[in-house]
């Protein structure tokens, strides 16, 4: 087999060989796309890896010499927009030789979606977790956030998160070039993950001619009726760029700013407790009562947020010489959100029950309390706020010492963080529920539960101090990451070998975190139990009016009025004499003690939360390609492994509690006196042999067969690795809770295969299975222990399970160009399906019978959209769906499992373009007004619901 002899880059090289570009640094392999650029200067196609990733060199002579290989030819493409992004996202599927999917701006800095996470919830066999309005983490055929692996320009970014999954939502979709998933993994591909890889793609100033510039200016509206109401915020983004004549240097800088006001509604139920002897508790003396599930508590939400998200991107490419490639890349990107939350809410007890009806799983259907007022009506105002920053740096140099060989060095360092969560409180003013019967009442399936008979929550008259904090409720996370990568890559212009590729990569990575709160939880210790009377006046208390209720999320007969107050004048009394002085004469000398020895009850950081885990990630890869024809079809063979070692080191600040006891106030507050601290350390690694498998023949021009086998890793989960014990307090679950800095990876083989048929350049049919057969699951194992005279269930991570997890995915995208007559020939639909099933699932029975162990996030996933583009119009309507799935195997107080139902919700996005430098568009999402909705085990044990309404988004755009 004679080869045309190549004068030309490794990239354009394989290009032509296998109708992919392998990046010098290690990312996967792209399609090659060769449109020029157009006159104005934005992109006519969507970036090759080479140019829009930091490897490879890119040459207008390189991009026509690739153009000999039979691939996807754009040349003679001259529309632009969503059309033409499909057919650059479908180019790259058909031209890569492993498994990927992918989404492309239809021009530079232009996406119709809020953030990235947004954006790949449109790519097949993604599914994303939601919040706030948003989408902010991702899934990947079913795999979790932990189980994906995200990569800029090739190169891990660090997140804030707080656990190895990414924060999507700190970033802006402007700043997408091409985001890419890998489905099936290569050996060059510096992460790896059983999920995937995401690679997201900024633009590469050599991808434009001369000066180039584009800008958007959009008013945004939020609100939960779905009519254009309240605040409008604004949305601009701009980016500029300049490419000399000869394209050999070229820079190119964006910005965005995104505001948006938004108001949640939530009711929740925080968990539930499982085996409760309701019996022995309340004197009901009824043996069916000894093995109760109750609830943990009933809180009525009203969110109020303010959400900023800013970036900026930075990049520089020079050719000083032919053989010598320079490329530097900076991102900056920022995400706040300013959430005050409003709360009503009356914690469910089971002291005080006098009597109670249950189901035949043991669910409690409703209970009458007691009229002694042991459940009060909790008026809580919160404000826990989140500002992530995230930012990253890289430089990559590329030396070609001869045509066919070039030597890669990529140097990048990255780090996030939350900067103010020490500004947030959480407070509680309360009024016991004397001479009156609560009754609660599961409402079934659908909707929350409910309280009845409650004294009047508007009453000022009647307030009394209970639980308060100031400082942050999440943790404040900090990540570095430095990465180094060295990548020789040799191709050959003759025989079944195509190219050899070598690299080794060192990842140094740290992740720390500490809570900001209330020194040893002095106000909590002092004021809780509802004993001390507050003035309204000295609180600003007032009468609130929420949103009106929302059904399937909002607490059927919701008070339509409860009181609030200012959170930081009810802190600042506190501290005064006419609060402290209504204290015991015990609790009065521990708060001025503590007052004199912290000088202050604002937030500071608390020795004991510390924790980090720090990582030192080496790895080798050697990866081989090859290709030739059989029986004259055209094959192509990516084959290679990669060697892994990972020696990690887990450090905390431990304090270990010296006695426990209940508030005689309040019999649901737990307290622990805690001793001196104490540091320790523990370390843990792995070592793994990872081989990857690509096989890919075309069977005709347009119909593909491919197949693939790999072995892959997950880390163990951060929290896990976490060396620090926290205990819960409530006499319902005492509970310990610790790490295990000598946990495994996860481990999975994986099988995939598939048939792709490219109709025409925007329209194709694929279906494609997978097989994964994960081992060594991290599973959380409880065992009670005796400890300070109470029985405490100890509960910490342990390799042990395995499962398997298979399904399909099918593709089918198609334009109605040559079907349907003027104007209807403008019509394009795109639907995709993946279906994914487990061997361990989490049923009632599993539970009772085997231990809890299932795969969070395994469910079914969907996309229909329709879309129109002729002459100036685009309109895109698309449906996205996740089916029912595990989110958590223990979550809150209670440990239990937790399900989200499932969710749908329609977007639409439509575009007029007035001349050739400026358009008009308007976007709406969550037209359907969905809402989220979790349970524990059966679906009448409600955990959660959320409502976030309609944000519209309307704006004008230039290209100059």
């Amino acid at each position: 087999m004679q080869r045309t002899k190549l004068t030309f880059s490794v990239c354009q090289a394989l290009a032509i060989m296998t109708g992919a570009c392998v990046i010098g640094y290690g990312t996967q392999a792209h399609a090659q796309t060769n449109t020029p650029a157009s006159a104005t200067g934005t992109p006519a196609s969507a970036p090759s890896a080479q140019s829009s990733a930091a490897g490879g060199t890119g040459t207008a002579d390189d991009k026509k010499k690739a153009s000999d290989k039979k691939v996807t030819d754009l040349s003679v493409v001259t529309v632009s927009g969503q059309l033409d992004a499909i057919r650059r996202a479908q180019s790259i599927k058909q031209n890569s030789v492993n498994t990927v999917d992918s989404i492309s701006a239809e021009e530079a800095g232009k996406f119709p979606d809020p953030n990235v996470a947004d954006a790949l919830q449109r790519v097949p066999g993604v599914s994303v977790d939601r919040s706030g309005g948003e989408s902010d983490q991702i899934a990947i055929r079913g795999f979790g956030p932990d189980f994906v692996a995200v990569t800029i320009n090739g190169r891990q970014m660090a997140t804030a998160s707080g656990s190895r999954a990414f924060d999507f939502d700190v970033l802006p979709s402007d700043i997408i070039s091409v985001a890419q998933v890998n489905k099936t993994s290569s050996a060059d591909i510096p992460e790896v993950d059983i999920g995937g890889v995401v690679d997201i793609q900024t633009a590469r100033p050599l991808d434009f001619s001369g000066f180039h510039a584009t800008g958007t200016a959009a008013g945004v509206n939020s609100n939960l009726t779905g009519s254009w109401s309240g605040k409008t915020t604004p949305k601009v983004s701009g980016l500029t760029g300049w490419t000399n004549s000869d394209h050999t240097f070229g820079w190119l800088a964006s910005v965005q700013y995104y505001k948006r006001d938004d108001t949640q509604i939530n009711t929740q139920a925080n968990s539930w407790y499982v085996n409760q002897n309701i019996s022995q508790l309340s004197g009901l003396n009824n043996p069916k009562y000894t093995n109760v599930a109750i609830p943990e508590t009933l809180a009525n939400n009203v969110v109020v947020e303010e959400r900023t998200r800013k970036s900026f991107t930075g990049a520089i490419d020079w050719h000083p010489i032919d053989r010598l490639t320079f490329k530097f890349d900076t991102l900056y990107a920022g995400y706040r959100i300013d959430p005050l939350e409003h709360e009503f809410g009356e914690y469910g007890n089971s002291g005080d029950f006098q009597s109670l009806t249950t189901d035949a799983n043991n669910t409690v259907l409703s209970y009458v309390r007691k009229n002694t007022g042991v459940m009060s009506n909790d008026y809580v105002v919160a404000y826990n706020p989140s500002n992530e920053i995230m930012n990253q740096n890289g430089l990559n140099v590329a030396f070609d010492f001869d045509p066919s060989t070039v030597l890669t060095l990529d140097v990048s360092n990255s780090k996030a963080w939350n900067k103010e969560s020490a500004d947030g409180f959480f407070t509680v003013i309360g009024a016991r529920n004397v001479g009156v019967n609560p009754t609660w009442t599961n409402n079934g399936d659908n909707e929350p539960p409910s309280y009845t008979n409650i004294i009047s929550t508007t009453n000022l008259n009647d307030l009394y101090a209970h639980c308060c904090n100031a400082g942050g409720q999440s943790n404040n996370v900090t990540e570095g990451i430095t990465e180094y990568q060295l990548n020789l890559n040799k191709s050959f212009d003759s025989g079944l070998l195509s190219n050899l590729e070598f690299g080794i990569q060192e990842n140094r990575e740290y992740n720390k975190s500490v809570d900001l709160t209330t020194p040893d939880g002095i106000l909590c210790n002092a004021y809780c139990g509802y004993a001390v009377s507050v003035p309204a006046s000295v609180v600003g208390a007032y009468i609130y009016t929420p949103p009106a209720p929302i059904n399937g999320v909002s607490q059927p007969g919701l008070p339509r009025q409860w009181i609030q107050y200012n959170a930081l004048a009810y802190i600042n009394w506190l501290t005064t004499p006419a609060a402290y002085n209504q204290l015991t004469p015990a609790k009065r000398t521990a708060l001025l003690a503590a007052l004199a020895q912290y000088h202050s009850f604002g937030p500071q950081p608390d020795p004991g939360s510390f924790n980090e885990v720090e990582e030192n990630n080496k790895a080798a890869f050697a990866k081989a390609v090859f290709d030739g024809t059989l029986w004259d079809k055209s094959w192509t063979l990516d084959v290679g492994v990669r060697y892994l070692h990972v020696d990690s080191e887990s450090q905390a600040i431990f304090q270990e509690p010296t006695s426990y006891y209940i508030s005689p106030t309040d019999s649901s507050a737990g307290q622990v006196t805690y001793g001196p601290l104490q540091p320790q350390e523990a370390t843990g690694g792995y070592h793994k042999w990872l081989p990857a498998l690509n096989f890919k023949l075309n069977l005709t021009d347009n119909l593909i067969y491919r197949f693939a086998l790999s072995k892959t890793l997950t880390p163990p989960e951060l929290s896990n690795l976490y060396y620090n014990q926290s205990f819960g307090t409530r006499p319902e679950s005492l509970t310990i809770s610790q790490g295990n800095p000598e946990l495994q990876p996860y481990t999975s083989r994986n099988y995939d295969t598939g048939m792709e048929w490219y109709i025409n350049d925007v329209s194709y049919l694929a279906f494609e299975g997978f097989y994964k057969k994960v081992s060594n699951f991290s599973t959380i194992v409880s065992t009670p222990v005796e400890f300070l005279g109470q029985t405490w269930s100890l509960s910490e991570p342990i390799n042990l399970n395995s499962a398997n997890i298979y399904g399909e995915e099918l593709t089918f995208n198609y334009q109605f160009a040559h079907l349907l007559p003027a104007p209807f020939d403008g019509l394009g639909m795109a639907f995709n399906y993946t279906h994914v099933n487990s061997s361990a699932t989490l049923s009632p029975g599993t539970i009772s019978t085997s231990g809890k162990f299932a795969v969070p996030g395994i469910g079914d996933s969907a996309n229909l959209s329709g879309y129109y583009e002729k002459g100036p119009w685009q309109v895109r309507l698309a449906y996205n769906w996740r089916g029912k799935y595990l989110e958590s195997i223990a979550y809150g107080s209670g440990a239990q499992p937790e399900n989200r139902t499932s969710y749908g919700e329609l977007d639409l996005s439509a575009s007029y373009k007035v001349n050739n430098h400026l358009s008009l568009f308007v976007t709406g999402t969550n037209l359907t007004q969905s809402h989220l909705y979790d349970y524990s085990v059966y679906p009448n044990r409600f955990l959660y619901a959320e409502a976030d309404g309609t944000v519209y988004t309307v704006g004008v755009r230039g290209t100059f």
